[in-house]
C-alpha cells in the first residue's frame, strides 16, 4: 500500500517532461517530497519498483522527448526562413545532447538535479540548432573570426613573450644574490626562478589566446543557449498576455490570474507587468489563488520581486485594516491571512507586535495616566520603527512606512484623548502585582542599590564563570531586580524565564519553552537570532544548545534567569534519573561556561530542599532578598516619580503605611495605588493618615488576600500557629522555638528581631479570618 501511494506522487512520463521544461524547480520540490528522489542522487533508498518505473518514464521521455524537441526545432527555424541541413541539425542536436548530458552532471554537481537537467536541454537543442543552420555557415563565421583574432594577436604574443623573459631573467637574478651565493646556490635559484616566472606568462598568453577563440566560437553557440534557457523566447508571447489577463480582469470582473505565465512556468527571468497588481486585486476575492501566484513568483527568479512587493502591499494592507479596527490583540499576535508567523518576523514585524502589546495593555488599563504611559512607550516604537523603514534600501520599507503610518495617527489621537483624562487625576505610578521592569515601573524600583552592585560584581566579569542564586520570600521583588538587569548589564543578552508563567508539563516542554522564549527576547530586544534547539532527547538537545550558544558570536555575553526554579521537580513526576540529568547539565554549565551564565531565582533557600539541590549547586553564590528600609519606603511613598506632587501623599501618611507593612514590596506598592485610587475617586488631591484605614480592608479584601493567604497555608503547622498567637497580641519567646521554625519565620521576614509580626497587616488578616 505504501509503495502504490508513493508510485502515485511520481508524475507521470508527459508529465514528467513537461514539468523538466517549464517548471524545473517545482519539480525539484516535487521530487524532494518523495522516496524516489533519492534515485537521482544516486541513492539505495528505494525499492526496486519504485526505481525501474522512474527510470523507464526517464527513458522514455528522452527517447521519445528528445526526437521530438528535434524536429519541433527543425520546423522553428525553418519557418524563421534559415535554410536548414537535416543531417547537419541532426547530428548537431545528438552532439548537443550528449554534451547536454555532461553539462547536466556538472551543474548537478552544484545544483538540484531538475535545474541540471533544464540546463542539458537547452543546451544539447541549442547547440544542435546552432551547428545545423544556414549550412554550417554560423560555424564557419565563428572559425573565421577566431582565425583573424590569433593573426593579430601573434605579433603581441612574441613581443610579450620576449618582455617576460627578460624581467624573468632580472628577477631571478636578484633573487640569486639575496640567496645563499658561498653554497653555490644562488645562481641555481635564480636561473630555476626565471624558467619558472617565464614559462608561468607564457602559459598565461597561451591561456588567454585560446580563450579568445573559444569564446568566438561560444558565442554562436552561447547566445542561443542563453536565449532558450531565460525564457527569452517567450516574452513576446507573455508580456502582452499578462496585461491582457489584467484587463479583463479589472474589466469584466472575472478572476484571471490563474492565466498569468507565472502559474505555468518557471523559466523566465523577465518581470511580468501588472503581476503585482493582479495579485493584489486577486487577493481580496479569491486567496487561495493569490498565494499561489506568490509561491510561483518566489520559485521564479524573475518575478521574485514582483511577489515580494505584492507580499507587502498585501500586508501593508492588513496593517492599516487592523489600525482601522483597533485590533490590537491581532497585531500583537500577528494574527491575519498575510502577516507573517511569529517565529519568522523580522525586526519590523517584531517592533510591531511591541507596538500591539503596549497598546493591548491601554486598552486594557482603567487608569488614565498608566494608559498615557502605554500609549507614550506605543508612540516611541512607531517613532523609531518608522526611522528604521526610512533609511532602509529594500523595497517593502517604503510600502510598509504608509501602514506604519496609519497606526502613528491612531496612537497620536488615541493619547490626545488620554492626556486630557490624565491632567484631570493624580498620576498613580505605583504598580502592585505586576513586576517592575525597565519601561515600565523603572521609577519606583527602590532599595536595591547594594544588591545590585553584588550581581554586577558577580555577573559584570567576562572573565569569571560564576553564577548565582536570588533566594527571598513571595512578592519581594525578585522578578523586577531580574528584568532590570539589562539595564545593569548592557553587554549581555539577558534571557528572562519564568517556569509559572509558561505551560509546562514534561523535560521536553520545558527545553522548548526555554530555547523558545530566549529567541523571542533577543530577536525583540537585539535583532540577534540564536540557535535553534537541535533534534533529539530534550537533555541531549539542550546541551548542544547551550554549547552553540557558548559560541554564538552575536553578543558578549548570554545570562539566562530562570524565576520559580523549586518547580523543577514538578515537571519531572516519577522520573528522578531526569531530574538529576537536567540539574547535571545546569551545574556543568555553571561550572564550566564562561559565556553563559545560569541565574535561578525562588522563595525557598536551597538548604530546606532535598539533599540533591545543595549537591548539584555547591558552587552557587546565593543573595538574600528581602522587605525596603524605612528610609527606602518613605521616599518611595512620597516623591515615587518626578511628576507625582510632593504634597499628595504627605510624610506622615508614609509613616503609617510602614506602620502596617514594615518594607514588605508588594504590599508598600499596594497601599500607595489605593490611596492614590481613593484621593482620585474622592476627588482630593492630598492624603490623610486616616485614608491608611479606609484603604486596609480594600487591601484586605481584593489583591492582597490571596498573598496573605499564601503565606498562611504555605507555612508549616508549628509557623501558623506562632503567626496566630502573633495576630492575638500574645507575646513570642523566638528561643523557645525549635530551630527550623524559628529559621523559617526569620527568613521569610514573617517575624522581627524582637519578636513581633514582620508584617503587621498580616495580623488583620488572620484576627479577621478567625
Amino acid at each position: 500500500m505504501a509503495e502504490r501511494d508513493e508510485l502515485a506522487g511520481l508524475p507521470g512520463v508527459w508529465e514528467l517532461g513537461w514539468w523538466l521544461l517549464m517548471r524545473p524547480f517545482s519539480l525539484n520540490h516535487r521530487l524532494q517530497s518523495l522516496p524516489t528522489y533519492s534515485v537521482m542522487a544516486m541513492g539505495t533508498r528505494v525499492s526496486g519498483r519504485l526505481r525501474s518505473v522512474y527510470v523507464a518514464r526517464m527513458a522514455t521521455l528522452l527517447l521519445v522527448g528528445m526526437p521530438a524537441l528535434t524536429v519541433g526545432a527543425i520546423l522553428l527555424v525553418a519557418a524563421s526562413g534559415f535554410h536548414v541541413d537535416p543531417a547537419r541539425l541532426a547530428v548537431g542536436v545528438a552532439l548537443g545532447e550528449a554534451l547536454g548530458v555532461v553539462v547536466g552532471a556538472v551543474v548537478a554537481s552544484a545544483f538540484d538535479v531538475a535545474f541540471a537537467v533544464a540546463v542539458g536541454v537547452a543546451f544539447g537543442v541549442t547547440v544542435g540548432v546552432a551547428v545545423g543552420v544556414a549550412d554550417g555557415a554560423a560555424v564557419s563565421a565563428a572559425v573565421r573570426l577566431a582565425a583573424n583574432i590569433a593573426a593579430r594577436t601573434t605579433d603581441l604574443l612574441v613581443t610579450f613573450v620576449a618582455i617576460v623573459v627578460f624581467f624573468g631573467v632580472v628577477i631571478g637574478v636578484v633573487f640569486g644574490l639575496n640567496a645563499n651565493i658561498a653554497n653555490g646556490d644562488g645562481m641555481v635559484v635564480g636561473m630555476v626562478s626565471a624558467a619558472i616566472i617565464s614559462v608561468s606568462f607564457v602559459v598565461g598568453i597561451l591561456l588567454v589566446c585560446i580563450v579568445l577563440l573559444v569564446g568566438a566560437a561560444g558565442m554562436v553557440v552561447g547566445i542561443p543557449v542563453i536565449v532558450a534557457y531565460l525564457g527569452l523566447r517567450f516574452c513576446a508571447i507573455e508580456l502582452p498576455w499578462q496585461l491582457i489577463a489584467f484587463i479583463i480582469q479589472r474589466t469584466e470582473g472575472k478572476i484571471t490570474l490563474a492565466w498569468s505565465p507565472a502559474l505555468h512556468h518557471e523559466i523566465n527571468y523577465v518581470p511580468l507587468p501588472t503581476l503585482a497588481r493582479h495579485i493584489l486585486e486577486t487577493a481580496k476575492r479569491d486567496p487561495t489563488l493569490a498565494r499561489r501566484a506568490l509561491h510561483a513568483c518566489a520559485l521564479a527568479s524573475g518575478q521574485r520581486r514582483v511577489g515580494r512587493r505584492a507580499l507587502a502591499h498585501l500586508r501593508a494592507r492588513e496593517l492599516t485594516d487592523l489600525a482601522n479596527r483597533r485590533a490590537f490583540q491581532s497585531l500583537r499576535d500577528l494574527r491575519g491571512n498575510w502577516l507573517p508567523d511569529p517565529a519568522a518576523a523580522d525586526g519590523t514585524f517584531a517592533a510591531l507586535q511591541e507596538v500591539g502589546r503596549y497598546l493591548r495593555s491601554a486598552e486594557l488599563t482603567l487608569l488614565p495616566d498608566q494608559q498615557r504611559e502605554q500609549l507614550l512607550a506605543a508612540r516611541d516604537r512607531l517613532h523609531g520603527l518608522d526611522n528604521a523603514l526610512l533609511g532602509g534600501r529594500d523595497l517593502e520599507s517604503p510600502i510598509y512606512r504608509q501602514a506604519v503610518a496609519q497606526w502613528r495617527w491612531l496612537v497620536d489621537a488615541w493619547l490626545a484623548e488620554t492626556q486630557v483624562a490624565a491632567a484631570l487625576v493624580l498620576p498613580n505610578p505605583f504598580r502592585a502585582g505586576d513586576p517592575l521592569d525597565l519601561e515600565f515601573g523603572r521609577e519606583v524600583f527602590r532599595g536595591r542599590e547594594d544588591l545590585v552592585a553584588e550581581l554586577e560584581s558577580i555577573l559584570g566579569d567576562p572573565n569569571r564563570g560564576a553564577s548565582m542564586a536570588l533566594i527571598g520570600p513571595r512578592r519581594c521583588g525578585k522578578t523586577s531586580l531580574l528584568r532590570m538587569l539589562p539595564l545593569k548589564l548592557p553587554d549581555a543578552q539577558v534571557v528572562f524565564f519564568d517556569v509559572q508563567a509558561n505551560p509546562i508539563d514534561s523535560p521536553t516542554a520545558l527545553v522548548g519553552a526555554l530555547v523558545q522564549v530566549a529567541q523571542e527576547q533577543a530577536r525583540r530586544e537585539r535583532r540577534l537570532r540564536l540557535p535553534d534547539l537541535p533534534p533529539g532527547p530534550p537533555m541531549e538537545a539542550l546541551h548542544d544548545w547551550l554549547a552553540r550558544l557558548e559560541g554564538f558570536a552575536g553578543i558578549g555575553r548570554i545570562l539566562i534567569c530562570i524565576d520559580e526554579f523549586e518547580r523543577w521537580a514538578d515537571l519531572f513526576p516519577g522520573d528522578r534519573r531526569a531530574l538529576l540529568q537536567f540539574l547535571g547539565l545546569i551545574r556543568a554549565t555553571i561550572q564550566h561556561r564562561r559565556r553563559v551564565r545560569i541565574l535561578i531565582s525562588g522563595a525557598t533557600p536551597l538548604d530546606e530542599l532535598e539533599p540533591l539541590w545543595a549537591d548539584h549547586f555547591v558552587n552557587l553564590r546565593q543573595l538574600a532578598i528581602g522587605h525596603l528600609t524605612r528610609p527606602v519606603v518613605l521616599d518611595l511613598l512620597t516623591r515615587p516619580s518626578p511628576a507625582f506632587p510632593t504634597d499628595a501623599i504627605p510624610n506622615g501618611v508614609a509613616e503609617a503605611v510602614w506602620a502596617r507593612t514594615l518594607g514588605q514590596p508588594y504590599l508598600t506598592q499596594l497601599f500607595g495605588q489605593l490611596i492614590v485610587a481613593h484621593l482620585n475617586a474622592a476627588g482630593r488631591r492630598q492624603a490623610e493618615v486616616e485614608d491608611c484605614a479606609v484603604v486596609e480592608p480594600q487591601l484586605l479584601d481584593q489583591a492582597g488576600s490571596p498573598y496573605l493567604s499564601y503565606i498562611v497555608q504555605a507555612a508549616p503547622e508549628p509557623v501558623r500557629r506562632a503567626l496566630e498567637s502573633l495576630a492575638r497580641g500574645e507575646p513570642l519567646d523566638l528561643d523557645a522555638l525549635d530551630r527550623p521554625t524559628r529559621r523559617y519565620l526569620r527568613r521569610r521576614s514573617l517575624v522581627t528581631e524582637t519578636g513581633g509580626l514582620g508584617i503587621p497587616v498580616l495580623g488583620a488578616y488572620l484576627e479577621r479570618e478567625d
